[in-house]
């Protein structure tokens, strides 16, 4: 009885490795899985028939240790490739949603600035030092309503009656643009890395006989990404906000 119980024992383990190929082997050919996770069930069903193959007395002892030695090490390596070659691209999508968060962020808030510069000189700024420059020192007009307006009436049919004034106040712009404080400066580097510029540009495009004043803030994947070998994203891929072809402030992400 205890010769039973040891010699099923001698068999648990090659058996487990069988089944483990076998269970690999499976998920890669009807799970569409890659080669490396072929690979390695069939080096981990190849160990199990060895071993049993081992336990059976089919193979000599230097036959037995080579191909355990050489055969289980493969077999191991390669599930772990198999394994990194599914994983890493579901960590670099939780990185790139980190990543592209950062970058979105950005990109509103140039846009909030452009959209204040236009309201003032009806153009976009055609450069951060311009842009910035106005931030950090200019004002922009707003207009408030001094008096109460009635229920019955348009704010417009108030004025026009004497019971509500307008008054222009200047604001200025970095107290409305820019309460967060730190280094106004660095808006125009693309995150997380701060090493590279985000291409901004700004003109003028005729759509139906009218020049309308555009601009465009571009962020290459490949700078969104540095220090990421581009594997799992286009580097020619981009975030922007706005359009040189299209009277259009909105981002593509949006």
């Amino acid at each position: 009885m205890n010769n039973l119980g040891k010699n099923i024992g001698d068999f648990i383990f090659p058996s487990l490795l069988i089944i483990g190929g076998l269970t690999i082997l499976f998920y890669s050919v009807f799970g569409g899985q890659n080669g490396l996770w072929i690979l390695g069930g069939s080096l981990i069903l190849m160990v199990g028939l060895f071993s049993v193959a081992m336990k059976l007395g089919m193979l000599s002892s230097m036959v037995q240790k080579v191909l355990f030695f050489v055969f289980l090490p493969m077999a191991f390596v390669t599930a772990y490739f198999a394994y990194r070659s599914i994983q890493a691209p579901i960590e670099f999508n939780i990185e790139k949603q980190k990543r592209y968060a950062k970058v979105e962020t950005k990109l509103k808030t140039i846009r909030d600035w452009q959209l204040a510069y236009k309201s003032v000189y009806r153009v976009y700024a055609s450069d951060f030092d311009t842009l910035i420059n106005f931030v950090n020192t200019d004002s922009f007009p707003v207009i408030r309503a001094l008096g109460t307006v009635p229920d019955t009436l348009t704010e417009q049919q108030a004025v026009d009656m004497g019971l509500v004034t307008r008054d222009t106040m200047h604001v200025s712009v970095r107290d409305s643009l820019f309460k967060s404080g730190g280094d106004i400066n660095k808006v125009r580097f693309i995150p997380p890395a701060n090493t590279q510029l985000f291409k901004m540009e700004s003109g003028l495009i005729d759509k139906g006989q009218v020049m309308v004043p555009v601009f465009e803030v571009v962020a290459l994947n490949a700078h969104i990404f540095e220090g990421i070998v581009p594997e799992y994203y286009d580097p020619q891929g981009d975030l922007r906000v706005g359009s040189m072809t299209e009277p259009s402030t909105s981002g593509n992400w949006e």
